[in-house]
């Protein structure tokens, strides 16, 4: 009986001890501290791996420069292209750019812009009139001109344009007859055109025009008598000229003319041959631009 009081007594001490452990163990104090146990554990367990890393956002950024350059009849256009490529640290790449460009026009454009031109011409003429003995009324003389034109567009120009011919004297003998050419002029006032060939070069072809009154003068003498006589008419020239822009507003050239005034020489003098008056003109040529 004794020994059977033993034995429970024994068993009811055991019970108690594992009551309490299983207490202890669901307390909040056991449980911080076996996590704290667990989490040394597997950091020293990283640590010999080389972990933990410090993580950290990383970002990448790439900046590419371009620069183009395009260059055409109007001027020079010269782009730079500034692209920056930015890479967060999930990898995701956002590109990104600005253009930034200048634009520098060329001699040509720049004198395109003025519209107003103003030139003078000097030069030398000459015609191939003869009179009815076959003998020309002149030789080579001297030329002038003005004129001012507005350009509508880069390749046509309108204005007005007065221009002067004078060949020179001619005195002729001819059967004892003396007979002596001693003035012949032609004044023209004109409505001008310019068509320009090539209009963005700085060496310009260019086709003068242009239609107006004319008036003619001759003065004539011989073993007979004296005359005086002018007439006015109509008339026209055309040519072909090249000139170089110096700069965008300063030009000068060599233009050619074909003159034709529908004045007969019978009216001119009593030696005409009933033939309307032609001039080759040869000028030198200078103006503005502005």
């Amino acid at each position: 009986m004794r020994k059977t009081l033993v034995l429970a007594a024994c068993a009811l001490l055991s019970a108690n001890a594992a009551l309490a452990q299983k207490v202890n163990t669901n307390s909040a104090a056991y449980q911080q501290q076996a996590g704290a146990a667990a989490t040394l554990k597997a950091n020293e367990a990283s640590l010999k791996k080389g972990e933990p890393q410090l993580k950290v956002t990383k970002t990448t950024t790439t900046t590419s420069v371009y620069d183009t350059s395009m260059r055409n009849k109007k001027g020079t256009t010269d782009s730079v292209i500034v692209e920056q490529s930015v890479t967060n640290a999930q990898g995701q790449t956002t590109t990104d750019g600005a253009i930034y460009e200048s634009y520098t026009p060329s001699k040509a454009a720049r004198t395109n812009e003025n519209r107003m031109e103003v030139s003078i011409a000097a030069g030398e003429t000459y015609s191939f009139n003869k009179d009815t003995r076959n003998d020309r009324y002149g030789s080579n003389g001297l030329a002038g001109d003005v004129n001012m034109l507005w350009h509508i567009s880069p390749n046509f120009a309108l204005g007005a344009d007065y221009m002067m011919l004078h060949p020179s004297n001619k005195t002729h003998n001819r059967d004892g007859e003396s007979r002596n050419y001693d003035d012949i002029y032609l004044h023209a006032i004109s409505l001008a055109g310019k068509y320009t060939l090539n209009a963005w070069d700085n060496w310009r072809i260019y086709i003068p025009m242009g239609w107006g009154m004319m008036n003619a003068r001759m003065k004539t003498n011989s073993d007979a008598a004296k005359s005086s006589q002018d007439k006015w008419g109509t008339g026209f020239y055309a040519g072909l000229g090249v000139q170089y822009d110096i700069t965008a507003s300063l030009f000068a050239g060599l233009e050619y003319r074909y003159t034709y005034a529908f004045i007969s020489d019978k009216d001119l003098s009593s030696y005409g041959r009933d033939k309307d008056l032609q001039y080759h003109s040869a000028f030198f040529r200078v103006g503005m631009r502005f």
